[in-house]
């Protein structure tokens, strides 16, 4: 490859692989840290929601003193169910893969070869081929964690 097609491979594989990897990480990574938070959040809610209406289940209204002891007794269920729900997805798992990979990128998008007017096709060539080398490790390293996770997401031998 000469020195302008080598410029234009390096180009459109920042584009078209690294960028596109990149991006598809972020948006991974906001999409399991937000639906991590809401289950957090919901899970928090839910078991004050049963703390007020044990507390407000002494008020002597016939109506109002059901609706509390079946909101106490309810959302602890639920709350319970919805940890098991975070559990089950993994979410901080997931957000931890995606956050090494895309920091891993992103410390390669900084490194990446930029070729010098005068320098050494041969050197700039190799530049590419070790960037590309480098950037395809974190993607199968990324890769090779998702086998990992589900290794550990086995069913119990009951």
């Amino acid at each position: 490859m000469n020195q302008s097609e080598m410029q234009q491979f390096l180009q459109f594989y920042l584009l078209h692989r690294h960028k596109n990897q990149l991006d598809y990480y972020i948006r991974r990574e906001k999409e399991y840290t937000h639906a991590q938070n809401q289950a957090i959040w919901l899970s928090i809610s839910l078991i004050f929601l049963a703390a007020l209406a044990g507390a407000f289940e002494a008020i002597p209204l016939g109506w109002f003193q059901f609706t509390c002891l079946l909101l106490a007794a309810i959302c602890p269920i639920l709350s319970t169910a919805l940890a098991g729900y975070n559990a089950l997805y993994a979410f901080e798992q997931q957000v931890k893969i995606y956050r090494d990979a895309r920091q891993n990128l992103e410390t390669l998008a900084v490194q990446a070869p930029d070729f010098q007017p005068g320098q050494d096709e041969a050197e700039f060539a190799q530049q590419v081929e070790r960037y590309v080398l480098e950037t395809e490790l974190v993607l199968n390293t990324e890769r090779g964690y998702w086998g990992q996770l589900a290794k550990d997401m086995k069913p119990l031998d009951v």
